[in-house]
């Protein structure tokens, strides 16, 4: 076994004659480098001094999910106007709604433009990772991948922290059907998508009826002499545009539109222009939380707008609505952004089955009757492992506990960021990180900024750990509860959100909007974590060193508290003269 060098114990032995923000070097090692990882990666370096930041990525390039899905159809569920970091605008999107390799072209250039690829180590697949207690670090195993499997070896890195970017969805599985190896056609699935496989005039069936399903299905329908689409049970399909259905239709659109070039060039020639557009567009999207909440006049005309629109556009074939329609509320499980499917749906060649799959069989698929319907390909828009605990790569805490084991039965993190009994870990995009309503863009930033000043104050305090407690943890999730019972989400349906268990607790919503979360993540409360010091007993503040600022010890700025930025007010002689006239009467 290969070993990259490890971090030393990085804790200087003279604390006290050092200024108050000289920080001590700090490493941290993130896993992954798709959406949550690229945020890690540009943000961490700019807001952390002295900190050495490792990002360990299986993928060739940067991306994630965004990379691996390459599918006819794919694009962001949210226009990427709203579905954009805050910091890295792009005001050049071609369509409302571009394909995903746009979406993916534009992580690659934050990446490049932020250093994520400098930091990034790709074809490097994490393994397993063990908190070492003597030393207040962790100790990560990767596998270096080569073409050549011979020559793969196994790496050892070492970190002071641990930030899990691994995203909810990365663990991509062929359905659980009998017979998989007895179909002698084409069986693709949608994660790993053959670019050099046509569907021209083939027949087709689809399986699953998630959001990777409704939208691969019209893409392919005008191409294929025929496509069946297999689903479990019905679901609610939202219009055209999703939350920001207002912006189409001002602009005489039914489901996207492009972008004219002058508009685009107006976009980018005046940053402020399109920064008030931005600010239109996800004003909109924030506004979805109140269509959720149980028994509000919100809630009936949200369900009220989706049902008559779905009757509407299955009517040309008669009972889809009917199989489709389910008996739970809009917004109990995720909804689907579908209109492109349900008009694909009642075309001539397009045909829906509402049933389970009892075996695939050497020439398709046989319905539990016993019908078998043959296909020349058929497509598994099947998901992920949605456990999150990514049991197959463990991650062991405090007493050798993994993490699969601390989240039996259910993952539990507290504000989505950090587990008991796994100090100095953090993950970006965890259990309940996903919001109900706003970008999940800006829920990354929110919930890099409070991993941010988790590291700082590890470094500024000489911190050897941090972990949150477990009675906070389970007040977080009581908190989780208490809003979810207040929702349309707290019904009865069956979701990958609540592990399909008809009553059971989401384990991906946030409680609450994306503005909500990026609050809650602005002012941690450090009462909810336990602490280990390197510092000596009774000498648990002599962080504070020698009475004076990196600044003032080296001979630098010393007054850069005073800073002229937009927000400064500068007070003129109409402020004075107002004052001396109202001190004269």
């Amino acid at each position: 076994m290969g070993s990259i060098p490890p971090s030393e114990l990085r804790v200087p032995s003279n604390p006290g004659e050092r200024a108050i923000n000289d920080y001590r070097p700090i490493k941290a090692i993130c896993i992954g480098a798709g959406m949550s990882g690229i945020t890690a990666g540009c943000m961490l370096p700019q807001k952390i001094p002295n900190l050495e930041l490792v990002i360990y990525e299986k993928n060739d390039d940067v991306g994630g999910g965004w990379y691996e899905n390459h599918y006819p159809g794919v694009q962001p569920d949210l226009t990427p106007h709203t579905y954009q970091y805050t910091f890295a605008s792009n005001p050049r999107w071609s369509r409302f709604y571009p394909p995903g390799r746009e979406f993916e072209h534009y992580l690659k250039v934050v990446a490049k433009r932020f250093g994520v690829y400098d930091r990034t180590k790709f074809r490097h697949k994490f393994l397993t990772a063990r908190w070492i207690e003597d030393d207040g670090q962790w100790e990560v195993e990767v596998l270096r991948l080569d073409d050549n499997v011979v020559s793969q070896i196994n790496l050892q890195d070492r970190a002071e922290v641990l930030i899990r970017c691994m995203g909810l969805v990365n663990d991509w599985r062929f359905p659980d059907i009998p017979g998989r190896q007895d179909y002698q056609g084409k069986m693709i699935h949608t994660a790993r998508w053959d670019d050099s496989y046509d569907v021209t005039g083939k027949r087709v069936a689809v399986i699953g009826y998630g959001a990777t399903g409704v939208q691969i299905m019209p893409a392919i329908q005008p191409l294929v002499k025929s496509v069946d689409h297999y689903v479990r049970g019905p679901f609610w399909i939202a219009p055209a545009g999703g939350t920001a259905m207002e912006e189409i239709l001002e602009r005489g659109e039914r489901l996207n539109f492009d972008h004219p070039a002058e508009e685009i060039e107006k976009f980018s020639e005046k940053p402020l222009t399109y920064l008030t557009y931005r600010k239109k567009i996800e004003h909109l999207c924030n506004g979805y939380q109140a269509g959720l909440m149980r028994d509000t006049e919100a809630h009936a005309q949200l369900h009220a707008i989706i049902e008559a629109n779905m009757k509407a556009t299955l009517a040309p074939k008669e009972g889809y609505f009917e199989l489709l329609k389910p008996e739970y509320e809009v917004g109990c499980r995720r909804l689907v952004m579908g209109q492109r499917w349900m008009e694909a749906l009642v075309q001539p060649n397009a045909t829906l089955f509402k049933c389970d799959i009892a075996r695939f069989t050497k020439e398709g698929i046989e319905h539990p009757d016993g019908t078998i319907r043959e296909y020349d390909a058929i497509i598994c828009a099947t998901g992920f492992d949605t456990k999150l605990d990514n049991a197959n790569t463990p991650i062991l805490g405090q007493g050798g506990i993994t993490l699969a084991e601390q989240w039996d039965p259910e993952p539990v993190a507290y504000l989505s960021v950090a587990v008991p009994k796994f100090p100095n870990m953090f993950q970006l995009f965890g259990p309940n990180s996903a919001p109900v309503a706003g970008s999940i863009c800006h829920t990354m930033e929110g919930a890099c900024g409070f991993v941010i000043k988790s590291i700082l104050k590890l470094q500024q305090e000489y911190l050897k750990s941090i972990v949150v407690s477990p009675r906070a943890a389970q007040d977080w999730m009581n908190q989780v509860d208490y809003w979810t019972s207040k929702t349309v989400i707290s019904g009865t349906c069956r979701t990958w959100f609540k592990r399909n268990i008809e009553k059971g607790r989401s384990i991906i919503n946030w409680p609450g909007s994306a503005m909500h979360a990026y609050r809650a993540w602005s002012n941690p409360r450090w009462e909810d974590f336990e602490y280990e010091s390197w510092l000596p007993e009774g000498q648990s503040l002599r962080w504070m060193g020698n009475g004076m600022t990196y600044s003032e010890q080296h001979g630098t700025d010393t007054t850069d508290y005073m800073s002229f930025t937009d927000e400064a007010t500068v007070l003129t002689e109409e402020d004075f003269k107002a004052v001396e006239d109202k001190l004269t009467k």
